[in-house]
Order: structure tokens, then C-alpha cells, then sequence
């Protein structure tokens, strides 16, 4: 456990490397990293394979054909339906114009600490206008971050006490109000005027406006920083490689505003491969399980880092290099490229997160050049995968 709270991504790296694709690091906790397994893990979860934590990891049963797990799919399948190509491509021209105002502010810098959390103001933002439409959105945005910082002390947590005790803990208790705070003006949104969005998806589909609130609460979560940090871990990248951030810059010269060149698809793809945002997925295997040919016991805690995985697949040659011309032919096998996961909980924000990527460094590409000034050695693994005490130097082109 020691080693794990120190480096928790070199400690599962190490163990994998030491031991092998499936290793139980503690009693009854095993870490698969075979591809097929990992595959047959996410491909069965709701029926072999359980999510059983919601958002504060408290335990619920994750079984298909209980009311609140089916009440979760149909929201999730509707979520998809909204996320359409048209409502998308209406979406980009708004999202331009808005990663245009922050490149202005930029403009006046020579540098930015910390520009995850000005993309997460962006990403946010972005997220309630789509879901949203004409409504005014409120403080929808800002209360959701006010969430994913009360939760953060809880999810980041090795420890995991008895649920009469964790209630009692102040950082639950705030996560609660934060989170009552934040429906509250979900509600305050959805009575107000005004029509479209993605919200009018989920009511087509049958949603009420309660399962409404609990789906745009999970993705408005999942929006609201994980986008932020693949942007900056792309940006990264770009600022320590500039001959590829050269060629994205001319490349987006060449093309029209709604295409996204190869050279810039291969940097995002391979910035996801290196840095997955989403570095951890849980699950709990209901009873005895076999996978990939592996045996896993009834019960086990199963780990999945798609981090591990993008750095041991044997399909990624020289895979600690950052080289996005691999992606030309690359086609990785199922279960050896996860950065949005796969099977029923697949990330089912996927289109839009791919559109704000492109859209928004598009536009920092084609404006400035960046470089590193500082950064942590070690990145921020409490929740979402950031980089740690990060300031980019700004130059405009």
C-alpha cells in the first residue's frame, strides 16, 4: 500500500512488468492487464463484471434488471442518441468562437499555470450549452465543480470504511450538500424557458425529470475535467515535440474549419494512449469468473488501468515515445486501446469529447507555440489523470 500511495501508476506499471498481466496486489484485488481479458471484463460488465460504487463509492448493485441500473442504460442510451452528428456539428461553431476568446486572453500572457482549470471552465461551459440549448444554464457549470472538488478527497481515498461510519465523515457530508446544491439548479434550469439540447433527448426518450438530473449530473462530471486534462496532456506533448506541433499548425492552415488533419487526429489518439485521462476502471466480479482464460475469485476487486495497458500492449513499439505517425496504420487489437473504455460503460460522451479535442486545439495549435516551463515529475492521480504543478509558456504565431 506504501508504494502504491507513492507512485500509484509506477506501482502497477512495476507489478505488471514483474509479475505479469493478471497480479493480485492485495487479497482479493487483482489487476488484469492481458487484452483479452480485459476485453471479456468490460464486455461483460452488468451481468458477470459489476460496477457497484456510484460517484461518492458508496455500493450499489450494478446487476441488470435492477430498476436503478436499467433507469442508468436507458439514460446512458438516450445520452447517445442526443450526441447526434448534426446536434455535434451545430455545437463546433460555438465551441470555435469560444476557444477563440480564451486564445485572446492568452494573447496578453507569457505563460499559464495551471491551464487545466482554464479549460475546465471552457469544457464546462461547453457541455452545459450542448446539453442545455436556448435554456440558460445558470450556475450549473461552476456548481458542478464545486462537486468534483468535494469528491475528490473521498474518491482519491486508499481507505474505505463501513457505510454508518463514512456518513459521518465531514468531506461525505459536503459531498451530499455540494451535490444537493447542484440538483437544485439542475431542476431551476430544466423548469426555466427555453428548448433544445440534450435534455430534450432524454425527455424523448421517456426519461423523468429526476433520471434527467442523475444522468446530467454523472456526465456533466465526467465533462467537466476529463476533457480538460486530454487537451492539456496534448498540449504537453506539442510543447516538448514542436516539430509535430509545426506540422499540426500548417496542416489546420490547410484545411477547412470543420476538418481535422491526420498529423492532429494522430497527436490526440496518441496524447489518450499516454496520458488516458481516465487511468483506473473498477469493477467487482460476481462470483467465480473466467476471463481471457484467467481465473478470477467471486468478489475480486478488478483493476484496469488503461495507462498500464497503453505502455505494455506489445502492438505500441517503443511505447514510453510519444509518436502520433504510428497511428497512419496502427490498428490496435480489442482490449489494447481503452482511453474511452469499451463494453456497456463505455464513456457514452465520446463524440463530444472528441469534438471539443479537435476544435479546441485546432485553435491553440494554429495560434501559439507552446513550451514547458514547469511541471511535476509525478502527475496528479487522485481523480482524472493531470499534470502536476504544470505552467505552459505561451509565444503567438
Amino acid at each position: 500500500m506504501e508504494q502504491y500511495e507513492k507512485d500509484r501508476l509506477g506501482h502497477l506499471l512495476a507489478s505488471v512488468e514483474r509479475h505479469g498481466p493478471v497480479v493480485e496486489l492485495t487479497g482479493g484485488t487483482v489487476l488484469v492487464n492481458d487484452p483479452a481479458a480485459v476485453h471479456d471484463v468490460l464486455r461483460r460488465t452488468n451481468t458477470d463484471f459489476l460496477v457497484t460504487g456510484n460517484i461518492r463509492r458508496d455500493e450499489v448493485s450494478g446487476v441488470r434488471g435492477d430498476p436503478a441500473t436499467e433507469a442508468w442504460m436507458r439514460g446512458r442510451r438516450a445520452t447517445q442518441k442526443g450526441m447526434s452528428p448534426p446536434a455535434l456539428e451545430a455545437h463546433r461553431a460555438w465551441l470555435a468562437e469560444e476557444t477563440g476568446r480564451l486564445c485572446d486572453r492568452w494573447r496578453t500572457r507569457s505563460s499559464v499555470t495551471d491551464p487545466v482549470a482554464e479549460l475546465e471552465q471552457l469544457s464546462a461551459r461547453s457541455f452545459a450549452r450542448f446539453c442545455f440549448g436556448t435554456r440558460d444554464a445558470g450556475a450549473a457549470a461552476p456548481r458542478t465543480g464545486d462537486l468534483l472538488n468535494a469528491l475528490t478527497p473521498l474518491i482519491s481515498s486508499p481507505f474505505h470504511f463501513p457505510p454508518a461510519v463514512r456518513r459521518l465523515l465531514p468531506r461525505y457530508r459536503r459531498s451530499v450538500s455540494a451535490q444537493k446544491k447542484l440538483e437544485e439548479e439542475l431542476r431551476r434550469v430544466l423548469d426555466g424557458p427555453g428548448e433544445g439540447g440534450l435534455v430534450a433527448s432524454l425527455a424523448a426518450s421517456g426519461l423523468d425529470g429526476e433520471a434527467t438530473v442523475r444522468m446530467l449530473v454523472s456526465n456533466g462530471l465526467a465533462s467537466y475535467r476529463v476533457p480538460a486534462a486530454a487537451m492539456t496532456w496534448a498540449l504537453v506533448a506539442l510543447a516538448r515535440e514542436p516539430d509535430v506541433a509545426e506540422e499540426c499548425a500548417a496542416a489546420v492552415d490547410q484545411v477547412s474549419g470543420d476538418t481535422t488533419p491526420d498529423i492532429l487526429r494522430w497527436t490526440i489518439a496518441e496524447s489518450l494512449r499516454l496520458w488516458p485521462p481516465n487511468w483506473l476502471i473498477l469493477r467487482t466480479a460476481d462470483g467465480e469468473q473466467t476471463c481471457g482464460g484467467w481465473s478470477l475469485p467471486a468478489g475480486a476487486a478488478v483493476m484496469i488501468s488503461p495507462y498500464v495497458m497503453h505502455r505494455t500492449a506489445p502492438v505500441f513499439s517503443d511505447p514510453s515515445a510519444f509518436r502520433p505517425h504510428r497511428w497512419a496504420s496502427l490498428q490496435p487489437a480489442a482490449g489494447e486501446y481503452l482511453p474511452y473504455g469499451i463494453g456497456s460503460r463505455w464513456c457514452v460522451g465520446k463524440a463530444l469529447a472528441d469534438l471539443e479535442l479537435a476544435t479546441v486545439l485546432s485553435t491553440l495549435v494554429a495560434r501559439f507555440r507552446f513550451t514547458v516551463e514547469r511541471m511535476a515529475p509525478l502527475p496528479d492521480v487522485r481523480t482524472t489523470l493531470l499534470p502536476a504543478g504544470l505552467t505552459l509558456g505561451l509565444r503567438p504565431r
